[in-house]
């Protein structure tokens, strides 16, 4: 608030947000419902999704990370929200929580944070697909190639952006996803399979779904059979880890081409909690080119434990120019991007040890008042906020480090 009152601003409405790596996504939806309702009063609404994610257990350190990302929203955006396809999922688990306020450390069931995480990511999809279906928008399905022209107005699932602990979760959702699309192209073309035998037409069971174009095809764009037809090679039986491998073996064409753009911060700066969906959807903007960007739609997935989550989608409008939000490039190679550039390679590399001291100092000062951080903030971004000092009565001081 401290910026807003600098600003003489106080007709500030909203609040901190905090649900697990919710509480972004929930701080989104509210900025979305003021923006549509009577309250409303022109402004611009802001959204920051910020988190810090350090674990106690050596062997989930290597997954940690941190980061914030900030969001405007207003009208004439060029990312625009699809109305009326929100889907939620919220159910009571004792996945991932932090039930002891001396340590910042949460308690962890990984395997059913796992089993969670596919439980909600399974049921939103259901939902999202039943009111694309519902608006008479066609069959979301996420396993088709981004072929078509830009400006074709059919529904389709261009790209695709997931909470991402980490990358290898997220390799596996997208399996999970079209494992799903799968199984509902087979029923429907099942239910056609039945439909043409009642009016006297015979079909091979083996050719059915490889005859139901209507199903396959969209506008000239063709689902993946080699998926469908992999996938199709399941039986039921088989482990969780072999579906797991066959759904990530199948997709890794399409992972690559719908997925993997929105992972660079995933993979080079680690879980941000409640802000990891928002990177993901940054880098996706900065990572493929505007040219290519124009007229796509994203699928979002958000996850938070305890457990609530969503999925929506936005697509990228058509003439409407990204350069006020990112910094685009015409390049194949993402990495020529200088905002990239610096936000990954102008970072201070510190070895394991250096680490592990600045979380040992952390955990000394959690709770702690009154103290002064020991660590330096040379190395910090041009205009980062950082902590100065917190007094005996728990208030806190911050600083910015000067633009070059």
């Amino acid at each position: 608030m401290e910026l807003f009152e600098s600003a003489g601003n106080f007709d500030v409405e909203g609040v901190d947000v905090k649900n697990a790596c919710f509480g972004g996504t929930a701080a989104l939806f509210h900025a979305i419902n003021w923006l549509e309702s009577s309250s409303w009063d022109g402004r611009l609404a802001l959204v920051v999704a910020a988190d810090v994610a350090v674990y106690g257990s050596k062997a989930a350190r290597p997954t940690g990370g941190a980061g914030a990302v900030a969001m405007l929203l207003g009208p004439d955006a060029p990312l625009v929200f699809d109305r009326g396809l929100r889907a939620h999922t919220v159910r009571h688990r004792y996945d991932f929580y932090k039930p002891d306020m001396s340590s910042e450390y949460p308690l962890v069931d990984g395997q059913l944070s796992m089993q969670c995480y596919q439980e909600a990511l399974l049921s939103c999809y259901d939902i999202y697909k039943k009111k694309v279906s519902k608006q008479g928008l066609g069959n979301a399905v996420v396993i088709k190639h981004c072929n078509r022209d830009s400006g074709d107005s059919e529904f389709e699932v261009d790209y695709l952006c997931f909470h991402s602990p980490f990358v290898r979760l997220v390799r596996k959702a997208y399996g999970w996803l079209a494992l799903k699309d799968v199984h509902c192209i087979t029923e429907t073309c099942e239910k056609l399979e039945k439909h043409s035998a009642l009016n006297g037409v015979i079909q091979s069971p083996h050719s059915t779904v490889r005859n139901n174009r209507d199903i396959l095809c969209t506008n000239g764009n063709r689902v993946d059979e080699n998926v469908i037809q992999d996938l199709m090679t399941l039986t039921g039986d088989e482990s969780q880890r072999d579906v797991d491998i066959l759904c990530m073996k199948t997709t890794t064409e399409l992972f690559a081409e719908k997925v993997e753009p929105g992972l660079v911060f995933a993979k080079r700066v680690g879980n941000m909690y409640t802000a990891s969906l928002y990177a993901c959807l940054t880098s996706l903007l900065l990572s493929v080119s505007e040219e290519n960007l124009r007229g796509r739609r994203v699928l979002l997935y958000s996850y938070g434990s305890g457990m609530a989550s969503a999925m929506f989608s936005l697509r990228v409008h058509p003439s409407r120019p990204l350069s006020k939000i990112v910094h685009s490039v015409t390049t194949k190679d993402r990495m020529e991007n200088p905002l990239l550039r610096r936000l990954l390679h102008d970072r201070t590399r510190l070895t394991v040890a250096q680490f592990e001291d600045l979380l040992t100092e952390r955990k000394s000062f959690h709770n702690a008042a009154s103290f002064k951080p020991v660590h330096r903030p040379e190395g910090l971004f041009p205009g980062t906020y950082y902590l100065t000092k917190v007094d005996e009565r728990y208030r806190r001081t911050y600083n910015q480090m000067p633009y070059r």
